[in-house]
């Protein structure tokens, strides 16, 4: 099959190129010219076309195995397609979870026939439950490319270390959400003035802060990298700034609600923004926002958490944590925050820096490179219903809002997903 782009600007995270056509052919860039005519492609266009290689998520909840009712193999790949995805490494925290080398390989071979190309996260400890070391070797040797109990933050600090001391070994990432969980328990949203003008028990910003300079120290002392996942406040920017001024061993990730949104919204009691990590206070956004700008911050993650109606669809304080965002993360930053970040820079974040923390090669944009494409247009706009998101759960939070950026069109593994015609 042979696709035309017309007149795109290709973005990287150095600049945003003069306009260009690029021929694919059968999944191989054959051709980038200022004007190039061809009868026989499927010309994809649109005023203002911007190409980038695909975004890469860390962190994804997939649903597939044991929770289809939440997410498919088939609705994520669609999913992930709308909002300019090609490469996902999603969390182990499924039913069951997946702790040995059958479940990496099973998650592995769901997505066979997709676009996506799908990089499993193995977990830790056995069953997520934070006590015995899982299978780690095992999984390595069969396809998992990070290790973390996902949104189960690890509390015993001596299985981190060993995870930490493994991971070395094999030179894979240990990705840590942290939380020191007897400061969390029984809470509701971020701790401040909000959360006390609401009479809700609000999560201190101190249950991430603590644990994130116990997850830095121990790292420091196995010698070892680590992935500090979904950081949320001010105190967290800080630690990892301290930590790598001799060298780089920390990386961090930011969710996109919380470069966005912050807790002050939650007045209206809107369920989906009740997600883990809270979002905080002004002063933690702009430091988050800051933190992208100067690269303390290594990427941007969907924090996808799609949950059906039966645990969403309830009263505040009964509902639970989570947003459906994949479709959406994308268009929502290009909204919200484009006049504090860069077009370039969200491209670094999004598809960038989460390969190189998992040390996966970077696409190029060049003639003869298999195309891994995102093509779309910032200056466009569309509005957000339950029927234009392809996430099987609709627990989205910008659902009756109109939002900028349509994605026309990913490339991976030499297919198309053609989004717009």
């Amino acid at each position: 099959m042979r696709y035309l782009i017309k007149n795109a600007k290709i973005v990287t995270p150095e600049k945003v190129s003069q306009r260009k056509d690029i021929l694919i052919v059968n999944g191989v860039i054959q051709q980038i010219e200022r004007n190039i005519e061809d009868t026989k492609a499927l010309v994809i266009s649109s005023k203002n076309l911007h190409v980038a290689i695909g975004f890469c998520d860390v962190g994804t909840f997939v649903g597939e195995p044991g929770l289809e009712e939440r997410e498919s193999s088939d609705s994520i790949s669609h999913s992930a397609a709308k909002g300019g995805y090609t490469v996902l490494a999603p969390f182990p925290n499924l039913q069951p979870v997946i702790d040995n080398k059958s479940s990496v390989r099973f998650v592995r071979e769901c997505y066979v026939d997709s676009h996506l190309e799908v990089y499993p996260i193995g977990a830790v400890s056995k069953g997520s439950k934070g006590q015995d070391i899982a299978e780690i070797l095992d999984m390595h040797e069969h396809g998992a490319i990070a290790f973390s109990d996902g949104n189960q933050s690890i509390q015993d600090t001596g299985l981190l270390l060993r995870a930490l001391q493994y991971a070395k070994k094999i030179n894979t990432p240990i990705i840590q959400c942290s939380e020191e969980q007897a400061l969390s328990k029984d809470t509701y949203m971020h701790e401040g003035a909000t959360s006390t003008s609401l009479g809700l028990a609000g999560m201190p910003s101190d249950a991430e802060a603590i644990m994130v300079k116990r997850d830095i120290d121990l790292a420091k002392y196995a010698e070892s990298d680590i992935c500090l996942h979904n950081i949320s406040c001010k105190d967290s920017v800080q630690s990892v700034k301290d930590a790598n001024k001799k060298g780089k061993f920390v990386y961090a990730s930011v969710p996109a609600m919380n470069l966005i949104h912050i807790d002050e919204e939650l007045h209206d009691f809107d369920t989906n923004l009740k997600v883990i990590p809270p979002v905080r206070g002004r002063k933690d956004r702009k430091a988050l926002v800051k933190a992208v700008n100067t690269d303390r911050i290594d990427f941007i993650a969907s924090n996808h958490q799609p949950l059906d109606l039966e645990h969403k669809d309830l009263e505040f304080l009964r509902s639970s944590f989570g947003a459906s965002t994949l479709d959406t993360v994308f268009s929502s930053l290009l909204t919200f925050v484009a006049e504090e970040i860069s077009l370039s820079k969200l491209v670094e974040k999004l598809s960038y820096g989460s390969r190189k923390v998992l040390g996966l090669p970077i696409p190029k944009i060049e003639v003869g490179e298999v195309a891994d494409l995102v093509v779309f247009d910032p200056s466009s706009s569309w509005e957000v219903t339950t029927s234009s998101i392809f996430s099987k759960s609709k627990n989205n939070p910008y659902i009756g809002k109109t939002l900028n950026g349509i994605v026309h069109a990913v490339f991976q593994k030499k297919k198309v997903v053609h989004l717009t015609k």
